[in-house]
């Protein structure tokens, strides 16, 4: 069986360790478009401003399945699935008879007059941050459009370096995604602590230059801010060329079934290229999120070598982060306000917040900041549909442990102890 893996990030590198497991003596094909080996693309900001070295981000090689045929600068931009073929830019293509689509997302790039050109980056890949290093040489000042977590994390990075940045945000509140109003409102006061200006319910009209250079942008609002650089994190869409060039069926992202297999009956598909469905609400959504890609990557590898796992779906949130020296884990449906059959508990003792979201019987989503203690209970109760009726005293209080869930249901207590 030869089996071909386009992409080596986190679904890529899960499904070879699956394949690997199954089939100790198959080849394994694994194709990348990036110079460098697999590495934990949510490092990557720190690469920015030298926090850790390129070595320390790179994928551990005991990790790394045996006999891994890795290409790197192997793009794939051709697809035949009645030949079992893939075409490379170089003009070779390359047979398979199991074949993985991870061939994840790339970053969206707004239709702003003057952003495309030099001085304008994204922060996707490791060359993405070595460019963005380089460019703050010298520089004085950044402008970061989007107060995403990427947006965020290179805000921090650049004003570690001595940059003036300021982050234009059209919604309300920064991490909007992740954050609710009070929890925003925290990392506000640390951001503006790290000298951080923001900008909200705003965003960029123009980018204006001096030949190529950079100079200044233009507000929707008619202010100019001086920039010496840019850096654009307002999200991702998944790379779908591939297989639209094969004839499988897409929506928002590639679509599978329970078992991660496309269309195609060869092909399966794993990670931020995939359409699945939210694991809370049930609707379709495409994550971008590492944990659900790697997890992805395990159950269409499995089923690839003969296995017969299924995929329950992914969390649309499931974020860890730190900013501004503060932890914070938000999971599931944390933007729900009190009303019909939900339940909001929030609480915020200066730096410290909890909030927890509940439908009826179960608990739906989460925030923690600063104490971010017995996460791992919280998200797979969430994730399991547990009945919480029982503990909603317990998960109210701040002491509430595994003890609590064992004690009313110890034939689960390997997985949820496991869960810590």
């Amino acid at each position: 069986m030869e089996y071909v893996i386009v992409g080596a990030s986190a679904a890529g590198m899960a499904a070879a360790e699956a394949i690997r497991k199954r089939d100790p003596t198959a080849e394994i094909v694994m194709l990348s478009d990036e110079a460098h080996p697999p590495y934990y693309r949510p490092l990557i900001p720190y690469l920015i401003h030298q926090g850790k070295t390129g070595d320390e981000i790179l994928r551990e090689p005991r990790l790394t399945p045996a006999h891994l045929d890795l290409r790197l600068k192997a793009r794939a931009t051709g697809l035949d699935p009645a030949k079992h073929t893939l075409a490379l830019t170089d003009g070779s293509t390359i047979a398979y008879d199991r074949l993985l689509l991870a061939t994840g997302a790339s970053p969206i790039r707004p239709n702003i007059e003057g952003l495309d050109g030099p001085g304008v980056f994204t922060l996707r890949t490791w060359e993405d941050a070595l460019g963005i290093a380089k460019a703050a040489q010298g520089a004085k000042s950044a402008i970061i459009l989007g107060a995403g977590r990427i947006g965020m994390k290179s805000a921090f990075a650049l004003r570690h370096l001595g940059l003036s940045v300021t982050v234009v945000e059209l919604l309300d509140r920064i991490v909007p995604q992740q954050l609710d109003a009070e929890s925003a409102a925290i990392f506000a006061e640390a951001v503006a602590k790290a000298g951080i200006e923001t900008i909200l319910g705003h965003t960029i009209k123009q980018v204006n230059r001096r030949g190529k250079k950079v100079t200044s942008v233009t507000l929707d609002d008619g202010r100019e801010l001086e920039a010496d650089l840019i850096v654009v994190g307002v999200g991702v869409r998944a790379n779908l060329d591939l297989a639209a060039e094969g004839g499988l069926q897409t929506g928002r992202g590639l679509i599978v079934d329970e078992h991660l297999l496309t269309s195609d009956p060869n092909i399966y598909a794993a990670g931020d290229v995939v359409e699945t469905k939210d694991i809370v609400s049930g609707e379709p959504i495409v994550s971008g999120i590492w944990t659900n890609a790697a997890a992805m990557g395990q159950i269409a590898g499995d089923n690839m070598a003969g296995g017969n796992s299924t995929y329950a779906g992914a969390f649309s949130l499931l974020n860890a982060m730190e900013l501004g020296g503060l932890p914070v884990i938000s999971v599931g449906e944390v933007h729900r306000t009190t009303g019909a059959d939900i339940e909001v508990f929030a609480e915020r003792h200066g730096s410290n917040y909890r909030k927890l979201v509940f439908r009826g019987d179960r608990l739906i989503g989460l925030i923690l900041v600063g104490q971010i203690e017995r996460a791992g209970v919280y998200q797979t109760l969430i994730r399991e549909k547990a009945n919480v009726s029982t503990l909603r005293r317990e998960l109210l209080g701040s002491r509430f442990h595994y003890g609590h869930y064992i004690l009313l249901q110890p034939k689960k207590i390997d997985r949820y102890v496991m869960a810590g």
